[in-house]
């Protein structure tokens, strides 16, 4: 399936109209896995025309829009690493050391919080590549892959040059927030700035023992 954005899609929406509309109920749609979704939902987002709305796939072959399906309206944790990247700069080990922290101090992982690692060389990790990395450091979030053109998208809307990407997006999309961190930052660290970005019984202001520090 080929990117769309939202405003390339409602470009052509009004003469595409009838034909999507047989399309949505061809008896092998699938109307819950957003793979055959005709359309992005259009529920807008604080960031909705900076993130790329294109198919995503994850290491268990589950198709995701990103931005609406995987960011907008939530609490995430965004990084960025590749099989080979592992061996140069890993990061992995520290991401789930931090996950430990969410989970004992800011809420559940995918549920409350939702941790994302994004492939930098999508040509070579496969589902099935990136589902054995994920296992080999007890990572049981989503690794994301898609085409070479979308991962290169969605990479240039985080700022992210080159195949070793060392920082962490933290973000709220339900209040537009974000910031960045290395992503060999001590674990407490970066676990801090999403307990900070939080909203209501999840905000935690700070987690750090400032008099420590």
């Amino acid at each position: 399936m080929q990117k769309t954005t939202r405003r390339a899609f409602l470009t052509g929406a009004a003469a595409a109209l009838p034909v999507a509309a047989g399309a949505a109920i061809a008896a092998d749609a699938a109307p819950n896995n957003p793979a055959f979704k005709i359309c992005p939902r259009a529920t807008g987002g604080k960031n909705a025309n900076r993130f790329p709305q294109v198919i995503v796939q994850d290491q268990h072959n589950r198709k995701s829009w990103f931005y609406e399906d995987l960011i907008a309206d939530k609490l995430v944790l965004v990084s960025f690493t590749s099989v080979r990247g592992e061996a140069y700069y890993p990061v992995l080990n520290n991401l789930f050391k931090t996950r430990e922290i969410i989970e004992g101090k800011v809420g559940k992982v995918g549920r409350d919080v939702h941790m994302y690692t994004i492939t930098t060389d999508p040509r070579r990790d496969t589902p099935e590549a990136l589902k054995a990395l994920a296992a080999k450091h007890g990572a049981d979030w989503p690794f994301l892959s898609g085409t070479s053109e979308d991962i290169r998208e969605i990479l240039a809307s985080f700022n992210a040059r080159g195949s070793l990407y060392g920082l962490t997006w933290i973000g709220n999309e339900r209040t537009g927030r974000w910031t960045k961190k290395p992503s060999q930052l001590q674990p407490l660290f970066l676990a801090e700035p999403l307990a900070r970005l939080a909203t209501g019984e999840r905000h935690r202001p700070f987690l750090v023992d400032m008099h420590s520090v």
